[in-house]
């Protein structure tokens, strides 16, 4: 089995929340409905007869008619060739994995991500007691949580939800993109391969574990905000209702700006006066 995709994340203004929910949206799934995050306002969500969440659309709030869309597991696929084929989207988040379920498979796959880890000199980490409860699971990171990109390596046979199927030796590993800037553009076209094709050390992994000789495909750099985009963001974040309701009031954005460097101005002249 080779690369393919395990998540996905988009954003577009191409659609309406209501046309991207048949693209995660499988009969016999149960649909619940909530408050949105990252400044959406609403969000409605897929859980399989399984029990796990295959999928999501959220839409309103401080994005205007941006709407995004989630895919997850199993279905992700499926979903991907929906999505591409229908609507036009930029890409905020793409897992790439690889399954291998033979003896002796993580560690063997530890093998090579330790070496390309240790040459590269990638931070990283490990979840799971690896010492003591090793029937538990284990899992490997490489890369810091805030990089473009990531990758785990994990013994998914030993997952609580997957233990049923008696397959101790089912390891999976897999690359994390969230592209930057005009990446996410490149990202919503790329096939399931090419992603790992994201970071010199990535590609190093793919030619040892998928026997593929890739092309960089850079995912950008990370993005490290200044003061002037941290304060904007944060009014954004607590002011953003207001905002928008002014918005709704005065009827276009132009009209928020003027009004906002009217009252600006105002302070300055007579702000702090009695």
């Amino acid at each position: 089995m080779q690369a393919r995709f395990d998540a996905y994340t988009a954003t577009t203004r191409a659609a309406r929340y209501d046309d991207l929910i048949g693209l995660v949206w499988h009969p016999g799934d149960k649909i619940r409905q909530g408050r949105g995050h990252h400044g959406f306002k609403e969000r409605a969500s897929f859980v399989s007869s399984c029990g796990t969440e295959s999928g999501s659309v959220s839409w309103g709030g401080t994005h205007g008619d941006l709407v995004m869309i989630e895919a997850k597991g199993e279905r992700t696929p499926q979903a991907v060739e929906k999505l591409r084929a229908k609507v036009e989207h930029r890409c905020t988040r793409v897992d790439s994995c690889h399954d291998v379920d033979q003896v002796g498979a993580f560690d063997a796959l530890l093998e090579v991500c330790t070496a390309v880890k240790k040459a590269n000199r990638i931070k990283g980490g490990k979840a799971g007691d690896w010492d003591d409860f090793p029937e538990d699971g284990r899992t490997l990171y490489l890369g810091a949580s805030t990089s473009p990109v990531r990758l785990r390596l994990y013994e998914k046979g030993k997952q609580p939800e997957y233990r049923h199927l008696n397959k101790p030796d089912w390891t999976r590993i897999e690359v994390q993109v969230r592209p930057a800037k005009e990446a996410k553009d490149t990202f919503s076209k790329a096939d399931a391969m090419e992603v790992w094709g994201a970071a010199r050390w990535s590609r190093e992994i793919a030619a040892e574990v998928l026997s593929a000789q890739l092309a960089p495909l850079p995912a950008g750099t990370t993005y490290r905000l200044d003061d002037r985009e941290r304060a904007l963001r944060f009014m954004c974040k607590q002011y953003g209702a207001h905002l928008v309701g002014l918005h709704n009031e005065l009827g276009t954005w132009e009209d928020v700006g003027r009004k906002l460097a009217e009252m600006i101005e105002r302070e300055r002249m007579f702000g702090g006066a009695a």
